[in-house]
């Protein structure tokens, strides 16, 4: 049978229970505002009860039940919500940044705008059309040689700009393995503390937490597959190799590949690549290797293209009063090189020295002059003509000057918007998600608040308990026998 105090012990594990049960209470209001903090409950349930032995059944029906206890604190965490969150929040970034770097690059074109590629050239088919009219003018000479260095500056701006663009991504990507790496080892740390604890057969809920942060923060770098073993330790593959196993972290390194212009690409310690399929490193690897060469090879194409056939034309006209002609108005870097015209680029586009030394050298004429006899072409701009309808001659393929550079900067707007939508559609996505997430783990103040008044009234009704069975002991140890004595 019971003991006299078994009326006190249910009352002593109640109070301890409702006691818990408010501490973690007042451990989520407190964390109602923490980053990554999952809500936790206290799990109740009732302790083993006690037979009622008698002589005929010693484990009969009438059991009394011996109270309640906790049986684990316990975080309210949905695994596949985490999942699905990871793997939208990874596509998320990759748009994110693609949508950021084509956003530069828009900047770096900064159409339209007085000082854009398309009013530079513009100005300077103007110009040759203002020489065609006045050839012996030396100010509309001088404005044509401005308009041609303008040209020529712009061209190398936009260059160095795409340049540097580059090499800020690079950069971005060498900061980004560090902390793909730093979280590597933090969660390495975690699985290990983490293990410590449950092996006892606690719930680490707290340092879960964090974990599952800093895996949901990897998870926007770059793909990532979690698997839980049976002790709670976490092992984290990306591209199907493992970066963290237990306590033990396999590190990545951003190594400069030669082949690349010295860029850096993604290897295991062993040589091997690393499997890059999605997020923010992918966009910037897709930003870095495809996108951004892809207009440097455009303007580098127009660039040429304006060189060799200005060159072309200029050359077979001659300056004012010059009988000799075959000067170029742009410098042809190298004709004797083997690789010309392909080693014209926008980064070396520039006015020849002689246009730059001496105006008479643009050949607005398609006659020559006579030194001896000064002013016989003087006013020939024929061949400034010639110049001006390179500007509506389909050089490149089918498309003008004007048109193909039109294409460029169209495709780069549809691919920023394309971008953008794909950013807003995975932003409204991740947003959804997120608060599926909260709905289940995040903490409700008003909840917490009620829970709070339910486990105080329950503490109180179990103090009541105690009093009772300490008033019941009173009597039976202080009164009980007292009558007739």
């Amino acid at each position: 049978m019971s003991s006299t105090f078994f009326g006190l012990e249910i009352g002593r594990k109640a109070l301890q229970v409702q006691q818990a049960a408010l501490n973690v209470t007042g451990h989520n209001i407190a964390n109602a505002n923490t980053e990554g903090f999952t809500r936790q409950r206290a799990v109740m349930s009732a302790t083993k009860p006690f037979a009622m032995p008698s002589f005929t059944k010693p484990a009969g029906a009438g059991q009394i039940g011996t109270g309640v206890e906790v049986q684990e604190i316990r975080r309210v965490r949905d695994d596949f919500i985490d999942l699905q969150l990871r793997k939208e929040n990874n596509v998320f970034s990759e748009w994110e940044e693609k949508l950021d770097s084509l956003q530069k690059l828009e900047v770096v074109f900064n159409e339209p705008s007085e000082s854009s590629l398309r009013t530079v050239l513009d100005r300077f088919w103007e110009a040759w059309q203002d020489l065609s009219l006045n050839p012996e003018l030396e100010a509309v000479r001088m404005t044509v040689r401005e308009s041609g260095v303008a040209l020529a500056e712009t061209f190398n701006h936009l260059d160095r700009q795409l340049g540097e663009l580059t090499d800020d991504i690079d950069d971005s990507i060498n900061i980004a393995v560090d902390e793909i790496n730093n979280i590597a080892t933090q969660i390495a740390t975690l699985n290990d503390q983490i293990v410590s604890v449950e092996v006892q057969d606690d719930n680490a809920n707290d340092l879960r937490d964090k974990r599952d942060l800093l895996v949901d923060e990897l998870s926007k770098s770059i793909q990532v597959s979690v698997r839980e073993d049976e002790y709670g330790s976490l092992k984290v593959s990306i591209g199907g190799r493992a970066l963290v196993t237990g306590t033990e972290v396999f590190e990545i390194s951003a190594v400069a590949d030669p082949g690349n212009n010295g860029y850096v690409e993604l290897q295991w310690a062993d040589g091997s690549a690393v499997r890059v399929e999605s997020g923010e490193l992918k966009g910037m690897l897709d930003t870095r290797d495809t996108i951004v060469p892809s207009y440097q090879d455009q303007l580098d194409e127009l660039a040429r293209t304006v060189v060799v056939e200005m060159n072309s034309v200029h050359a077979a006209g001659y300056g004012l009063d010059d009988d000799v002609g075959g000067i170029n108005f742009f410098d042809p870097i190298d004709p004797l090189d083997p690789t010309y015209p392909d080693n014209i680029t926008a980064a070396n586009i520039a006015v020849d020295d002689a246009i730059m030394n001496d105006l008479d050298n643009i050949a607005a004429a398609s006659i020559p002059g006579d030194p001896l006899n000064p002013g016989l072409n003087a006013g020939d701009g024929s061949n400034a003509i010639n110049i001006v309808e390179l500007k509506h001659m389909e050089l490149i393929g089918t498309a003008t000057v004007d048109d193909y550079y039109n294409a460029m900067i169209a495709e780069l707007g549809v691919q920023a918007r394309e971008a953008e939508r794909m950013t807003e559609n995975q932003e409204l996505l991740v947003t959804q998600l997120e608060n599926r997430r909260e709905q289940v783990s995040g903490v409700s103040l008003d909840e917490e608040m009620t829970n709070m008044i339910k486990f105080q009234h329950a503490y109180n009704a179990a103090a009541r308990v105690v009093t009772a069975m300490d008033e019941l002991l009173d009597t039976v140890v202080n009164r009980l026998g007292l009558v007739g004595r």
